[in-house]
């Protein structure tokens, strides 16, 4: 059972590590879900919702109609582990993706910023890029899914 403070403490460590990754996580949290009339009802809640609803003269729930209820201590958590999941996948797929141009075009693999006249220039290769992307994701599937062979082929 996931509880509030585990939620806070993962959000703590990941506004250290990932703030920006943190700021749309909490915003999305605040925003809460998006449920409809029939959801509600099947998750339980609609009744505390038509009596909140009634209690402020308000007229209640269509079968169309959209309310927004917040999110439970388990689904914020499964919001982190899909962002980052998520996160991950990208990563990999992006520099996989940027690696097999460059060798498609017969390009340098190993990118250089800055001018050297200025600057030490700072370099990326691409094919040591695309491998510790690699090698992310694959921990990061094995720490935050739980049955990794259902989930997308990135890593194989």
């Amino acid at each position: 059972m996931v509880t509030a403070h585990d939620y806070e403490s993962i959000m703590t460590r990941l506004r250290e590590e990932m703030p920006s990754l943190a700021d749309q996580l909490e915003q999305e949290v605040r925003h809460g879900r998006a449920v409809t009339e029939k959801e509600l009802r099947q998750e339980g809640r609609y009744e505390e919702r038509a009596s909140r609803l009634a209690a402020t003269e308000l007229p209640a729930l269509g079968k169309n109609d959209v309310a927004v209820i917040p999110y439970t201590d388990e689904e914020r958590v499964e919001l982190i582990r899909e962002a980052l999941v998520t996160l991950a996948e990208t990563m990999y797929a992006t520099r996989q993706t940027a690696l097999k141009t460059a060798m498609g075009c017969g390009t340098e693999l190993e990118i250089h910023f800055g001018d050297p006249e200025l600057e030490v220039p700072s370099r990326i290769d691409l094919r040591e890029e695309t491998e510790r992307a690699r090698m992310v994701l694959q921990t990061v599937r094995e720490l935050l899914i739980e049955n990794p062979e259902t989930h997308s082929g990135a890593t194989r």
